[in-house]
């Protein structure tokens, strides 16, 4: 974690200070406008240190609007620098072509007005994202299961995962998440993984243990294991899951739900002794349908091989921030959305809360709808 911190505040260095430089290049040459720019990176970079040095002891008051501008600031520099990036391309291209050279890229005026241009995209974009974070999407989707179960036609199967509760996904967040869960009149709920973000004092300072409650379906509500689980004192954040929240926590367990179907819940591969889903499904009965919760989409053909009827997987976020989610679809074989892998129905869904900043450019915060028809 030590090592994360030491690149995570090299990276950001390096990034302000090529921002920095390059916007200092263009400012007018008076005080009015230099020393106002300066403050804003000085500033900045000592609530970055403040967050990153003592995010775990400070008040919860103070910490979250640290962590809430640290996290702008990061989505912002980082647009910004591609952008930059973007421009001086293009200007050492002008070197070779003379239709570029014409646009006369070295000019100081020209370069302000792409620097406006890029803030307002950047603004803009920013802004959208934020809404979208705070207006989650619901897909839904009917899918055909080739079993008959006695006494039951179909299954509401509602699925988040991502949710990352703790300081920026806070009671208010959690709150509006479960509202717009219980909307779907869901037969089941599924909550796959990533469900605490960092640490546990937030959420039982907050008491969102309430929250989470609030979660009913007639066949129950399950919950497995994430990477973020794992982060920092994992037994007991996932302890407190299993015995606080009143939703049943699946350790690569399966559990036969009222005779009529199976869930199956994975442990996270951050776990030292995760079992194998042929070693979990070896006493379950294969007649009746099986779903499984697995959280990283790594090895998506083992939930087929093993006959599962669904698998469905989060942590993706499917990058959470453009240009993140084409990235996602070269390392995973399903980046977020729906494939069928022989007789198995497979959804990756981009993650219901965020890890750090609040924004979702280019991708959707998703509540999944999962419609199981029978024989």
């Amino acid at each position: 974690m030590k090592v994360f911190f030491y690149q995570a505040l090299i990276v950001h260095i390096i990034l302000n200070i090529y921002v920095f430089i390059r916007g200092w290049q263009v400012l007018p040459k008076k005080n009015v406008y230099r020393i106002p720019y300066a403050l804003l990176f000085i500033v900045e970079l000592i609530v970055y240190l403040i967050g990153l040095i003592f995010n775990v002891s400070l008040p919860a008051a103070i910490l979250k609007p640290i962590l809430l501008i640290g996290t702008s600031w990061m989505v912002f520099i980082g647009y910004t620098t591609a952008l930059l990036l973007i421009y001086d391309l293009i200007k050492f291209l002008g070197r070779k072509f003379d239709k570029i050279q014409k646009l006369n890229l070295q000019r100081v005026s020209v370069k302000r007005r792409y620097i406006i241009i890029s803030l307002i995209v950047i603004i803009s974009s920013m802004t959208y994202g934020h809404y979208r974070f705070w207006h989650p999407v619901v897909t839904e989707l009917d899918l055909k299961v080739d079993k008959k179960v006695d006494g039951l036609k179909s299954l509401r199967v509602v699925m988040v995962a991502d949710v990352h509760a703790g300081h920026l996904i806070d009671k208010k967040v959690l709150s509006m998440y479960v509202d717009k869960i219980m909307e779907q009149k869901p037969d089941v709920i599924l909550l796959v993984g990533d469900i605490i973000d960092y640490d546990l004092p937030p959420l039982i300072d907050q008491k969102m243990d309430e929250e989470f409650r609030r979660l009913k379906a007639p066949y129950g509500v399950y919950v497995s294991t994430g990477n973020h689980e794992y982060r920092l004192n994992g037994e007991e954040k996932i302890a407190w899951l299993g015995s606080e929240t009143g939703m049943t926590m699946l350790r690569d367990t399966a559990i036969k739900v009222a005779d009529k179907f199976y869930i199956v819940g994975r442990e996270d591969d951050h776990a030292t002794k995760r079992k194998s889903l042929s070693d979990i499904m070896q006493h379950v009965d294969k007649e009746l349908p099986v779903i499984v919760m697995n959280h990283e989409p790594k090895q998506l053909s083992e939930e087929s091989t093993e006959q599962a009827d669904l698998a469905v997987y989060g942590h993706t976020h499917n990058g959470q921030l453009f240009p993140n989610n084409l990235i996602m679809s070269l390392i995973y074989e399903v980046g977020h959305g729906y494939k069928k892998k022989e007789n198995t129905h497979i959804y990756v869904t981009s993650g219901l809360g965020l890890a750090g900043p609040q924004y979702r450019i280019g991708t959707i915060s998703e509540i999944v709808v999962l419609n199981l028809k029978f024989n």
